[in-house]
């Protein structure tokens, strides 16, 4: 039997009681095989048949955003007073289960397999002909460009720069000695050699417990 509150918890569902069918939580792909701009067809479903390019990938989600493919209509509300509502014609995201990559040879949905090249590049390779898939460009670019740091980038000779005064290095040379190299030093060694004393003096009245007991049970 499902643990209601633990799937509750990771699903982030609020309304699941006991006797609802719980699903447990989906698992993320920790290597995925299909990225965007890949030519994919849909293996299982409504829509098993139809071939098109990935535009997004889901990877949170486990689905993909296929070109021409489940179809759908979104209702969107009027944007001013006065105006209508329309009616938009979308895809919607399917599954990563329902697609699979296509054989650049055969033309035929197939399974992949990741192999190296002589140089240590990583390549997929499709299992029903072993012919490479190479990675499309648009899974190179980034969807989202990373801002530039602009203005707020410190320039190199300000970052190398010396901001500390003389007066403050001063002072830090002469905590290092009261601290590290000073008294205290010599404290803490103190400290370690009477620990380590110790230590020698209780191994040895144990060893000589150890001894006692066993004569006494030779006797």
């Amino acid at each position: 039997k499902p643990n209601i509150a633990r799937i509750a918890a990771q699903t982030g569902s609020k309304h699941l009681h006991y006797g609802q069918h719980a699903k447990e939580p989906r698992q993320p792909i920790k290597i995925w095989k299909i990225v965007r701009g890949d030519e994919v067809a849909v293996i299982s479903g409504k829509e098993k048949g139809k071939r098109g390019k990935v535009v997004k990938v889901y990877r949170s989600e486990l689905r993909v955003l296929v070109q021409g493919v489940n179809i759908v209509k979104k209702h969107l509300k009027p944007q001013s007073e006065g105006a209508q509502g329309t009616i938009k014609t979308m895809e919607a995201p399917i599954h990563v289960s329902n697609v699979s990559l296509i054989d650049p040879i055969q033309k035929v949905p197939t399974r992949v397999k990741f192999g190296f090249l002589e140089d240590g590049t990583k390549v997929r390779i499709a299992k029903k002909s072993g012919a490479i898939i190479p990675k499309p460009p648009e899974s190179q670019r980034r969807m989202y460009p990373r801002p530039d740091g602009g203005d707020k980038d410190t320039p190199p000779d300000v970052a190398i720069k010396k901001t500390v005064s003389e007066r403050d290095e001063l002072m830090h040379e002469a905590m290092k000695k009261l601290t590290i190299l000073g008294p205290k030093c010599d404290f803490l060694r103190e400290i370690a050699q009477i620990d380590q004393e110790q230590k020698a003096a209780w191994l040895q009245e144990k060893q000589r417990r150890m001894a006692e007991r066993a004569q006494k049970m030779k006797q």
